[in-house]
């Protein structure tokens, strides 16, 4: 070991300085230099004239070359020298030594690399048969250019890695923003919820005790008008009783108790007023009048719930319904922006779609649902509508039939009346309107509601649930609902607003007044595919506009 230090400052000085490996045939030129023989041969055939020491720079002459071989017996010697060294057992090894790779094949330590084989070689490798006419370099050589692909590409994935780490800090930071933003909405829907609740408790509180208070004074008139009652009754039993002994009084016996100017008989008929007791009525005018505006308070409350659950039901998915102009029947003119369609009563369209409707004048909207809940309104116009005739109408209505075990919310489940389609109404049908108006017939100027996408769109149809078609007839003569052959009138009067809610999953489609927010009707059905909206129209000089 102590001979290690110099015999690596000798294997330093026969090192090629071009080839940076042990001189192989050791040759010397002008300036005293010692180079490889092929070393300084490729030089001089890859160089011009003149030609310079790679050391020094001093000129030289190619026939000035020579070999020196006392040079090659040292190098070799340096070499044995090396591979003794490299021999040496492995406990006399240092860990650094031990811990080196060692060729499998001569146990030696790997110093070269073939280029042309592409192996790592040891020095007994390198010189022999098979690598010694071979490219071989240090190691460290062969490895730099690797290793500067391995520092660019490096370079490469570091910068990817930054870019990834400022997007992902980004990301996070505006992930973090709305999730703070989250908790804020978090905390005002629970503020909001929470007063109203507590308005609604403590209405729901004022309407029982206001309830409470009204049963307590009818419930105590009752008991005064049971007990005035009771009171009479047995006065006038007792009256009856003394008359029924009077009259089977012989006639001197009676006629012995009355006086000469009859006082006593006047007397005895008098106990009984003429103003009787069961001409006063049970229940005072005052009750009366708060048991009516508490029936208005109730009446309102429910009016409020019903826009509340109606305009709720439009909050779930948020979407513009618009028309879809290619479902549209040839004599229906819809607008560019899809959201109104008028029946002009000419044939607007040349070509025909395998997906319009013909004859019959309806149209699907642009966007079907399979899934959450929506909400839209279509607004009918009509010419000759006044602006206060549905007022007018709401006034002396009738009102919707009322038909047993249903809510304002449930509707009017199991009614199975309906209707089939007729054909078109055109200007020269306005007489059979009137003449149908005078004899109660009212014929259908348009439909609203939801259908199936899979509908069938030929022929004349018939507008039920079991067709594919949920839907409302609107005429000047009321609502009707469309559930089998006839329809079912449940509105004597026909809004200018409807709203429509359709609650896929809960299989429901709900009909309101758009402007009361009054309940019309309910369908409920197990929906399959996708639900359109859907609007028909057959008369002349009449809209249908879509919102929002």
């Amino acid at each position: 070991m102590a001979t290690s230090s110099p015999l690596r400052n000798l294997e330093d000085e026969v090192l090629c300085s071009i080839c940076l490996d042990y001189l192989r045939e050791p040759v010397t030129i002008d300036c005293g230099h010692v180079f490889c023989y092929h070393c300084i041969i490729k030089v001089c055939e890859s160089s011009r004239q003149p030609l310079y020491c790679s050391l020094c720079k001093t000129a030289f002459k190619k026939e000035n070359i020579r070999h020196v071989w006392q040079m090659a017996s040292l190098v070799e010697n340096i070499w044995r020298m090396k591979v003794d060294e490299e021999r040496q057992p492995t406990e006399e090894r240092s860990p650094e030594q031990r811990a080196e790779k060692l060729c499998g094949r001569h146990m030696e330590k790997l110093h070269y690399y073939c280029k042309d084989d592409q192996q790592i070689l040891c020095v007994m490798c390198r010189e022999s048969r098979e690598h010694r006419h071979h490219a071989a370099v240090l190691l460290e050589k062969a490895a730099q250019p690797y290793r500067g692909k391995i520092l660019n590409h490096l370079k490469i994935l570091k910068g990817d890695r930054d870019r990834i780490q400022n997007f992902q800090s980004t990301g996070q930071d505006e992930i973090q923003d709305l999730l703070t933003k989250f908790q804020g909405h978090r905390q005002d829907i629970i503020t909001v919820f929470e007063q109203g609740h507590q308005f609604l408790r403590e209405r729901e509180q004022f309407l029982l005790d206001l309830l409470v208070g009204l049963e307590q004074e009818l419930t105590e008139g009752r008991s005064s008008h049971i007990t005035k009652g009771s009171e009479e009754m047995v006065r006038l039993g007792t009256l009856i009783s003394e008359l029924e002994k009077k009259v089977r009084q012989p006639a001197l016996e009676l006629l012995g108790h009355c006086t000469t100017d009859g006082f006593h008989c006047d007397f005895t008929f008098s106990r009984y007023p003429r103003k009787k007791f069961w001409i006063e009525k049970p229940i005072s005018p005052a009750i009366k009048k708060r048991a009516e505006e508490f029936s208005d308070k109730i009446l309102s409350l429910e009016k409020g719930l019903r826009g509340f659950h109606g305009k709720g039901m439009g909050e779930g998915r948020g979407s513009v319904i618009i028309l879809n102009s290619q479902t549209a029947n040839g004599y229906l003119s819809v607008s560019p922006n899809g959201k109104s369609m008028i029946f002009t009563g000419l044939w607007m369209n040349k070509y025909q779609h395998g997906q319009r409707f013909d004859p019959e004048p309806g149209v699907l909207g642009s966007k079907g649902f399979t899934w959450g809940k929506v909400y839209w309104e279509v607004k009918v116009d009509r010419i000759w509508w006044g602006a206060e005739e549905e007022e007018e109408a709401m006034k002396y209505r009738g009102g919707a039939r009322e038909v047993s075990g249903s809510s304002y919310l449930g509707g009017f489940i199991g009614i199975t009346d309906g209707y089939s389609s007729p054909g078109y109404r055109n200007e020269s049908e306005e007489v059979e309107e009137e003449w149908s108006q005078e004899n109660g017939i009212w014929p259908k100027f348009c439909l609203v509601g939801v259908a199936r996408e899979s509908v069938v769109r030929r022929g004349f149809l018939a507008f039920t649930p079991e067709e594919g078609f949920w839907t409302l007839q609107l005429s000047s003569a009321g609502v009707y609902i469309c559930t089998s052959s006839e329809p079912f009138q449940i509105l004597s009067y026909c809004p200018r607003q409807i709203g429509i809610a359709l609650d896929y999953d809960g299989g429901k489609v709900i009909f309101t007044n758009a402007r009361t927010q009054e309940f019309i009707y309910e369908f409920s059905f197990s929906f399959t595919g996708r639900i359109f909206p859907f609007l028909w129209l057959n008369c002349m000089r009449s809209r249908l506009t879509l919102r929002p």
